[in-house]
């Protein structure tokens, strides 16, 4: 299981081997919401973007 740098508080966070690009987690220290990136055959964490309610529009 690697362990990878939050962008946010640079705390540590635990992502499961079987994790998919694009996943969502919540670091627990800080409460920021992370999105899984791969990028070269490497995994970094970055700040997830807010996705704003779509009512219908």
């Amino acid at each position: 299981m690697p362990e990878l740098k939050c962008p946010v508080c640079h705390g540590v966070l635990k992502v499961p081997d079987d994790a998919l690009d694009g996943e969502l987690f919540e670091h627990e220290e800080c409460g920021a919401q992370l999105e899984l990136i791969t990028s070269n055959g490497s995994k970094v964490l970055k700040l997830a973007e807010e996705v704003g309610e779509d009512w219908g529009e």
